[in-house]
């Protein structure tokens, strides 16, 4: 099912703002979903997808539905950024209630916010806040908006909808969100395209564009960008935009190619008969010109003294000066200079490295140096390894994101909650709203599929307090390398 935007991008089809939605089954049902629980239930919701996935796409359908399905809801729209204040999110906030703050204090001005809310609920409206980004806000902004949600008389709450990514079950599970573990929150997932869906994503597209009907999305190209992006919306679009990029660049003389007008094709077509006629000219008045002569040339012989049979002393059959350049018949590329080449032997790769790489596995398969055993010994935990190991494991691979805290204390007791296999843990730091953040990380898995049959065997308690999040080893990677997430 295809949904029509206004506008349409004829250039660039796989840009940010496409000119179609494009919907299957499981994100109508979960647009259904959120539209159904803000409508009857007072819980928080966590719209929760990877980075891509497709999360501020789902909010913006979600504010064209309540537009044109739900005329009775306000619904404001934050966009976050780690900068926000939580003053300046009431003030901003206050400001679409068209309030006035006039430099009053923080508690007056949640007061009045408060207020300005349940004055709209008794106008027969519904307060709707749509957070995108949600786990990029300052703690205190966050709890300050969780808070809106879920503390206070009913009249004076919004409805709260956070647009985030999973590693926000990491941040709610602190301390400083006690009021989040004892209250209903609704989780759900944004889903990942199927093969087929992201075929028919890539020609939504592209419908309405220059490339609607000539492109280079045949059947293994189309294979081969389903199984890089996994089905994810944003990778989707990276990897197609690229292509696209390489095939137009093919394509651009035929395409910048000037159109001949009809007075200048005639000119050319004058011009050419005229040359023809005066070719035909000249050949009748001097025919001679063009025939070809069939006696070969008689060459003056005279008698010569025979040449020596012994060579001269100031002749040599090797040139003075060797030529660098090869023999006429040998191609130049095919020369190799063999006298500054020193053969360096290869490693040699045992059974179990070559049948690792054949899984696409990393070939890192020796045991962990002390230096990535160190890093969590103050845990008790010696075994859990550290970031260094994880920088040496295979990039395309996928892990599972156990838990995320600004403090040991808080890793320790979550390790001593769940009974965890100690050699499948690690362990890496990062900085997260200006503070060191401690991220723990559980298994390598070569594919999305194993990494999802892992987190079943988890603790059911553990997957309904914190849900693990399925990760690829790529972007903890990149998080290692910038130091913050």
């Amino acid at each position: 099912m295809f949904i029509n935007e206004d506008s349409t991008r004829l250039h660039d089809p796989f840009g940010d703002k496409p000119h179609k939605y494009f919907v299957t089954p499981e994100l109508s049902q979960r647009l259904n979903l959120i539209r159904h629980l803000i409508a009857n239930s007072e819980q928080l919701i966590l719209a929760l997808a990877d980075t891509g996935g497709g999360k501020t796409t789902l909010l913006y359908q979600l504010r064209k539905a309540a537009a044109k399905h739900h005329e009775y809801w306000w619904v404001y729209t934050l966009n976050s950024t780690p900068a926000l204040s939580a003053d300046v999110f009431i003030s901003t906030l206050l400001s679409s209630f068209n309030v006035r703050q006039d430099g009053k204090p923080s508690q007056i001005l949640q007061e009045s916010l408060r207020n300005h809310i349940a004055s709209t609920r008794y106008n027969s409206q519904l307060p709707v806040l749509l957070v995108d980004d949600a786990h990029l806000l300052p703690l205190a902004t966050l709890k300050l908006i969780i808070e809106l949600a879920m503390q206070g008389e009913p009249l004076t709450r919004m409805r709260v909808i956070l647009f985030c990514e999973p590693q926000i079950t990491s941040i709610l599970a602190t301390p400083e969100f006690e009021i989040v573990h004892n209250t209903l929150t609704h989780t759900l997932d944004i889903p990942a395209f199927s093969k087929i869906q992201t075929r028919d994503y890539i020609q939504c597209r592209l419908d309405g564009t220059k490339y609607s009907t000539i492109h280079p999305f045949n059947s293994d190209t189309l294979k081969k960008i389903y199984n890089e992006s996994e089905g994810i919306p944003g990778e989707i679009n990276l990897l197609a935009q690229e292509i696209l990029k390489k095939f137009a660049e093919q394509r651009r003389d035929f395409l910048l190619a000037p159109s001949l007008s009809y007075p200048k094709l005639m000119w050319g077509i004058n011009f050419i008969i005229l040359l023809i006629g005066l070719g035909l000219l000249l050949y009748w008045q001097n025919p001679q010109w063009f025939t070809k002569s069939t006696t070969a040339p008689q060459l003056s012989m005279t008698p010569t003294s025979a040449a020596p049979t012994s060579p001269s002393p100031w002749r040599s059959d090797k040139p003075l000066i060797a030529s660098t350049l090869p023999p006429a018949s040998v191609p130049i590329a095919a020369v190799e200079d063999t006298t500054s080449v020193v053969p360096i032997p290869a490693p040699k790769s045992s059974p179990a490295s070559a049948l690792a790489q054949a899984a696409g596995l990393s070939t890192s398969a020796t045991p962990a140096t002390a230096t990535d055993l160190v890093a969590a010994d103050w845990l008790g935990q010696s075994k859990i390894k550290n970031e260094q190991w994880l920088q040496r494991q295979n990039s395309n691979a996928y892990t599972l994101q156990l838990l995320g805290a600004y403090d040991a204390l808080t890793i320790r007791k979550f390790l001593n909650q769940y009974s965890l296999n100690s050699d499948e843990l690690a362990m890496f730091k990062a900085i997260y709203n200006g503070k060191e953040w401690l991220v723990l990380v559980y298994g390598v898995y070569s594919n999305r599929t194993q990494a999802l049959a892992a987190l079943q065997t988890l603790p059911e308690s553990l997957q309904k307090t914190s849900p693990p999040w399925i990760r690829k080893l790529e972007n903890i990677q990149k998080d290692i390398q910038n130091g913050k997430l």
